[in-house]
């Protein structure tokens, strides 16, 4: 066995220390309820715990992973930060069609080529299944589209 990979282990481990801090402060703050009659807490509980798990799937594999060469590269996580917060800024002037479209194509130039085709469709697919999980399924009063006069 060769050296193990510290990049994933690294991020393996800050997964779990994540994921595991949102569960025990979720749990421990919030009613969790049942699984009938959910309180506040069990989604954050189950994602948390989740989230921890997949930390640990990743910690373990990295001791049986040669460490890989790359670069690093800072500008894909500001990317996507971008695109969460573009999300945040648009969801509510603008409904949620747009925000999530938005979200979608800005997100995509975090990979290493950007194909325009390829990212307006998957703009457009995520969009109508985000309507279809909370408008459609969950009843949530969200605006699709609102544009301010």
């Amino acid at each position: 066995m060769s050296r193990m990979d510290l990049r994933e282990f690294a991020g393996g481990l800050s997964l779990t220390l994540l994921g595991a801090a949102f569960a025990v402060h979720a749990g421990t703050n919030y009613a969790i309820g049942t699984v009938t009659r959910m309180g506040p807490g069990m989604v954050p509980v189950i994602l948390g715990t989740l989230l921890a798990l997949f930390g640990v799937v990743l910690v373990v594999g990295a001791f049986f992973r040669a460490p890989k060469s790359g670069e690093i590269r800072i500008f894909v996580p500001l990317v996507i930060l971008g695109a969460i917060l573009a999300f945040a800024l648009l969801i509510r002037p603008f409904g949620l069609f747009p925000a999530v479209f938005a979200c979608t194509v800005i997100a995509t130039f975090a990979e290493m080529t950007f194909r325009p085709i390829a990212s307006l469709i998957l703009a457009t697919v995520l969009s109508v299944a985000a309507w279809l999980i909370f408008v459609v399924a969950l009843q949530l009063p969200i605006a699709l589209v609102n544009w301010p006069v």
